[in-house]
């Protein structure tokens, strides 16, 4: 994109060439003016002196020289007072011309500004993608342009995503109910109800209320904005040491080790960490095999947390921290997935300017690498 001066120097500029043209017309008119005052005047003409002292005429011919002198300096009078209309009309004329040039130079630059108000007031939800033509003037229009576009393609996006969230959430609520209402038609349709089959229905209803809390809270902590104080030093071996002490009866019943290893230190909040490796480690036991390993490893600015379980397809890497994305959606629900569990990890360490990505790993499963910029470790 060219560069060209900014808008406040292309008006000041303008506003300059105009002020020095009316001055150049006004002096040079007051110039002329000028020289024809001085012309008429040379013809006014001197009374003798002799000795140092005017020579007294005759009375009839100072009468005479006197008429003379009125009838001389006429030509001066009337210059004066032609000097004097014509600087007044000359300063007339100029104002208006100046004002007038000065409103057609304004009107041509800021019209690309005018265009982008009328542009920018026809902008709605329905057409948030639309980008906005460039005017190609190179100054702070088109900056500003440039920013309004980046600003509803960011608008366009958080729409996006808010809206499909929306989506996901209701069609991930409305899946147990309407499990739970299926089951309970089924059971008033049966005769002669066993107190067996009351069990099973109790139980199953408990699952799927189960289900449906575990997913109210998982929306709850996505889309809560908390604001994270960074003062707040943590120790990332005993978080680790106390989110796997949590998980050890899970991990015990598949008979999966968990080993954490290094030393590191934070700065965030310990409470939202804990949540992000909670759901990390979770996660590795639930998609784990029997008898696997989770091994959690500290090291400068970086901790990993790595799974021998069943693995993650390429193809699925770049969505699995998107909200409600499931590689095996019947298997997540099998497992009691809800699909928010990365998104909130994500979420999290982002909130601590960091970032996470996955990675397969040797022999088998799945790397998770968080890289906290700037932290030291211990």
């Amino acid at each position: 994109m060219k560069r060209s001066l900014p808008l406040k120097y292309k008006l000041t500029i303008t506003s300059a060439v105009i002020l020095t043209a009316m001055c150049v017309i006004f002096a040079t008119s007051s110039i002329f003016s000028a020289h024809t005052l001085v012309d008429a005047a040379r013809l006014v003409p001197s009374k003798p002196i002799a000795d140092g002292m005017p020579v007294e005429p005759a009375s009839g011919d100072a009468l005479v020289e006197l008429e003379a002198a009125q009838i001389a300096t006429a030509p001066a009078t009337a210059a004066l007072g032609q000097f004097r209309g014509t600087a007044i009309g000359t300063m007339a004329c100029l104002i208006v011309f100046g004002a007038a040039l000065t409103y057609v130079f304004a009107a041509k630059t800021l019209k690309p500004l005018e265009k982008l108000t009328e542009t920018v007031n026809n902008i709605n939800i329905h057409n948030l993608d639309e980008k906005i033509p460039l005017p190609g003037t190179g100054d702070e229009v088109d900056r500003l342009t440039e920013s309004f576009n980046d600003m509803t393609a960011k608008l366009n996006q958080a729409y996006q995503v808010q809206k499909n969230f929306s989506a996901n959430a209701a069609h991930e609520l409305r899946t147990p109910l309407a499990l739970l209402q299926t089951q309970v038609d089924v059971f008033q349709m049966r005769a002669g109800r066993s107190v067996a089959e009351y069990n099973a229905l109790l139980r199953s209803i408990s699952e799927s209320t189960d289900r449906l809390s575990h997913l109210v809270n998982d929306l709850l902590s996505f889309t809560t904005e908390q604001e994270v104080s960074m003062t707040e030093e943590v120790n990332l071996r005993e978080l680790l040491e106390e989110t796997a002490f949590e998980l050890e009866e899970s991990a015990a019943a598949r008979q999966i080790q968990i080993e954490i290893s290094g030393e590191g230190v934070v700065h965030g909040s310990d409470r939202l960490l804990q949540r992000a490796f909670y759901n990390l480690i979770s996660n590795a036991i639930r998609y784990n095999v029997e008898g696997g390993k989770i091994l959690v490893q500290i090291s400068k600015e970086r901790v990993t947390v790595a799974d021998t379980g069943i693995g993650i397809p390429d193809e699925a890497k770049p969505n699995i921290f998107h909200s409600f994305f499931c590689v095996d959606k019947s298997r997540s629900r099998e497992l009691g997935g809800s699909g928010l569990g990365l998104a909130i990890v994500k979420n999290i360490i982002e909130k601590h300017q960091g970032s996470i990505c996955v990675r397969d790993y040797d022999p088998q499963g799945s790397i998770f690498v968080i890289d906290f910029p700037g932290e030291k470790t211990v």
